[in-house]
């Protein structure tokens, strides 16, 4: 006679630990969520700024591939006459427009990157 315990215990915990993932992918999910809200909302808050700032660096960083859809996201790096630096994600039709070493003034509002003008050598 087969022993049906020992799979009855197995069958019970296997369930137990698909419930456990599946309720921490939606807790994951919940909290990314909030967090984007909240980043929104206080670039939303924030006031618009220029500063004049040097194109330092610029990098793609590049999610999915395989049986997925790639996507990409753009950033460019700025320096500030004073050395502070900071990161802002840009559109990609900006981001080809932007090289290392320009100078200009950079607009942003919060985290949101809201253009470059490029200052003109004469």
């Amino acid at each position: 006679m087969p022993d049906f315990d020992s799979f009855n215990q197995s069958f019970a915990m296997m369930q137990g630990l698909v419930v456990v993932f599946f309720i921490a992918v939606v807790v994951m999910i919940v909290v990314g969520v909030v967090n984007r809200a909240r980043v929104a909302a206080r670039d939303n808050a924030a006031p618009e700024v220029s500063a004049a700032a040097r194109v330092l660096d610029r990098r793609i960083e590049t999610t999915g591939g395989g049986d997925t859809t790639v996507s990409q996201r753009y950033f460019v790096s700025f320096e500030q006459p004073s050395g502070e630096r900071f990161e802002l994600e840009v559109p990609e039709s900006e981001y080809g427009l932007l090289a290392v070493g320009d100078n200009g003034t950079v607009a942003m509002k919060g985290t949101r990157y809201l253009g470059f003008a490029r200052e003109i050598m004469r």
